[in-house]
């Protein structure tokens, strides 16, 4: 008798450290989800960052009349909003409306960067007739 009652003992054990085990790794996976979420939510807020600065970099780019940096600055501000679109699902940021201002914004830049278009190929045709009156940035000297 004493040898089945220390095997049901050992299978106890055995069970209450499975169980133990169990509990523990769901412990441990329910702040590892929230962590997960907090970080993509992270990376989101770190694209549209990187796209204002990038939108920054383009009206500075503008005020110099560098028209190809211009259209260069406003094509990263476009990839970072994209990229910032793509993750909110990731980030649980499921909301319609924030869906809706992701897609008006890639949409002022591309009205943006047509108008920069428009400017450059504007400035280059006045350059064109009356030659060379606007230096390639404003801060050199004619």
């Amino acid at each position: 008798m004493t040898a089945r009652g220390t095997l049901k003992t050992r299978l106890a054990i055995a069970a209450a450290l499975l169980v133990t085990l169990f509990v523990g790794r769901l412990w441990g996976a329910s702040g590892r989800w929230g962590l997960e979420r907090a970080l993509n939510a992270a990376a989101v807020r770190v694209d549209l960052l990187e796209a204002h600065a990038a939108l920054l970099g383009a009206q500075v780019s503008l005020c110099n009349a560098d028209f190809g940096e211009t259209s260069q600055r406003l094509e990263n501000a476009r990839r970072f909003v994209g990229r910032a679109g793509a993750r909110t699902g990731d980030a649980g940021l499921d909301g319609e409306l924030l869906r809706l201002d992701l897609a008006g914004f890639g949409a002022g830049i591309d009205e943006a960067r047509r108008l920069a278009a428009r400017l450059s190929q504007g400035a280059d045709r006045a350059a064109g007739v009356q030659g060379s009156v606007l230096p390639a940035n404003i801060s050199e000297k004619p």
